[in-house]
Parts: C-alpha cells; sequence; structure tokens
C-alpha cells in the first residue's frame, strides 16, 4: 500500500515539474530562449525601409550611416561594424533600436526590436 501511495506521488511530482518547465525554456520574453529565425529580406529589410532608409538619414547616399536600402543594408551593417556576433545585445544598430534612439519617427513595437536582436543571435544570416 505505502509502495503505491509513493509511486503515484512520485508520479504527480515528476508530472509536475516537467509541466512547470517547459514556459521556462521557451519563453519568448527569455532573453537566454533560443532566437526565433528571421529572415533579412522578409522581415527586417522591410523594417529598414519603413523607418529608416528615408532621404536625409539612412539613404543610398547617407547622411548617417549605415546605408539601410535594400540594396546596401546588409553589406553596410555587416561590414560597417553595427552587429556584434560575439555579444549580439552589444549591437549597435540593436542598441539604437532598443533604446528608442531610433528611428526618429518614434520607437519600434518590441517585437521588431527582438527580431533584430534574434536575427544577430542567429549569426546574421543574409536570408
Amino acid at each position: 500500500m505505502k509502495l503505491k501511495i509513493f509511486i503515484i506521488l512520485l508520479g504527480a511530482f515528476v508530472t509536475i515539474g516537467l509541466s512547470g518547465c517547459y514556459k521556462d525554456i521557451n519563453d519568448p520574453g527569455d532573453p537566454l530562449a533560443p532566437p526565433a529565425a528571421v529572415s533579412f529580406s522578409g522581415e527586417l529589410l522591410p523594417i529598414f525601409t519603413a523607418n529608416c532608409a528615408t532621404a536625409g538619414c539612412h539613404d543610398a547616399v547617407p547622411s548617417h550611416k549605415p546605408s539601410l536600402t535594400a540594396e546596401n543594408a546588409y553589406k553596410s551593417l555587416k561590414n560597417g561594424g553595427f552587429i556584434d556576433p560575439f555579444v549580439p545585445a552589444n549591437s549597435i544598430i540593436y542598441s539604437v533600436v532598443k533604446s528608442g534612439e531610433m528611428p526618429p519617427s518614434g520607437p519600434l513595437k518590441a517585437t521588431k526590436v527582438k527580431m533584430i536582436l534574434d536575427w544577430i543571435r542567429n549569426g546574421a544570416p543574409n536570408n
């Protein structure tokens, strides 16, 4: 009888314990959670085009580096020192959007800021 109670209690504790871990590991707000897959051309480029690659800002002949036009954005970000692949949260592009310093028209939504960080955490691929 005691063995049955012990087995039932053990099973209950294991079930409760394991179900509580899922959110801890996969919480999207957790900075240590695995980064989501982000497409540079499909998700980030439209953000840069709409908010940054405007005349007098980060256009083809940028007043402020980097150039974030469709044809220049990836190369400008990757080769211009705006991405820190070793400490993604220290990347200049991420820091300025996270702080709300950029774009000057108003801060980006938190989901878009997180996309930038996730893209960098994934190695900043040209995808």
